[in-house]
């Protein structure tokens, strides 16, 4: 896991902090799953307990911002797969676009528009990884098999 973990800081840390204006994913009306974040927030200096109450932030995020902030729901969740906390299910619905026929898919889809090839190989390694897990394999399997096993 350790690997995994080097991994994705690696692909993530040099990703450009997205001002207060580009938070908020263009087709939202709602700021308020984000409200945290404006004022520069990093996302390695987010604490566990601000990630868990802004669990659902990643489905408001604009591309820019998704693509910034996941890293710390990543990790956040390989440390914590056991916990009773929806972080982590949020996190791999967030990486889920859902079928194509599903009226979101295209809003959910565009979040992963700004990931480079070595993200977006993170991210596979991740769901992976976590297809194995008795809970949270389901949702792993189905963002894998809806978008990234193409990506």
């Amino acid at each position: 896991m350790q690997e995994l973990i080097n991994q994705i800081r690696e692909a993530f840390d040099a990703v450009p902090q997205p001002s207060d204006e580009e938070l908020l994913h263009p087709d939202c009306m709602d700021d308020c799953d984000i409200l945290q974040f404006y004022g520069g927030v990093r996302w390695q200096d987010m604490s566990d307990e601000m990630i868990v109450y802004n669990y659902a932030a990643l489905s408001a995020f604009s591309p820019k911002a998704f693509r910034y902030y996941l890293p710390a729901y990543l990790l956040w969740t390989l440390r914590n797969a056991d916990s009773i906390e929806y972080v982590g299910e949020a996190a791999l619905r967030a990486l889920d676009p859902g079928a194509p026929t599903e009226m979101l898919h295209d809003f959910r889809k565009s979040h992963y528009s700004d990931l480079d090839a070595g993200q977006i190989e993170a991210v596979k390694v991740f769901l992976t990884l976590l297809g194995n897990h008795p809970d949270l394999g389901e949702y792993a399997d189905e963002a894998l098999l809806n978008h990234w096993l193409e990506a």
